[in-house]
């Protein structure tokens, strides 16, 4: 269940921290997350052509493409599974993440079939921190795998092929 981690103070708005975590980060995260489901709507789009789509929830989307066999299981878990790690960027407010957060979703990715090339969710935060940078370059890591993931899903579908 999703809460508010703590109360808003008048600080919060005065700092301009009402976002909770690094700006960098969050916006990261929403990029990613824009751009799977713009991905998930091309390929329903190849089927269903009313604005109804549209309105359709992330996870009724994904529902829909693997009700249609144009994604397995696994992909709709993995999608689902970074919209669940974006939700709580856009729905706990003053959420924190952490880079033991991010490497266990690139772990649950990797384990829904997302190919990382040198599985960064298997890395410990230091050596994360090293080889990545942090959580940002963690972050890029996943976006890049999650979203090559859903492109080769898109051309596998049918549509056009993007990387």
């Amino acid at each position: 269940m999703r809460k508010p981690s703590r109360r808003v103070e008048l600080n919060d708005i005065i700092a301009n921290q009402i976002l909770g975590d690094d700006p960098e980060v969050i916006a990261l995260v929403m990029k990613v997350h824009l751009a799977l489901e713009a991905i998930l709507i091309e390929m329903i789009s190849s089927f269903r052509t009313d604005d109804k789509i549209f309105k359709l929830s992330f996870p009724a989307k994904a529902d829909l493409l693997e009700k249609e066999a144009l994604i397995s299981t696994h992909d709709r878990k993995a999608f689902d599974r970074f919209n669940e790690f974006r939700n709580d960027f856009a729905h706990v407010f003053g959420y924190q993440v952490s880079l033991a957060d991010a490497l266990a979703l690139a772990r649950d990715l990797e384990d829904e079939g997302v190919d990382f090339s040198d599985s960064v969710g298997r890395y410990s935060p230091e050596a994360a921190t090293e080889y990545y940078g942090g959580m940002l370059g963690v972050l890029e890591e996943i976006g890049w795998c999650v979203l090559s993931h859903a492109s080769y899903c898109l051309s596998d579908a049918g549509g056009r092929s993007i990387v």
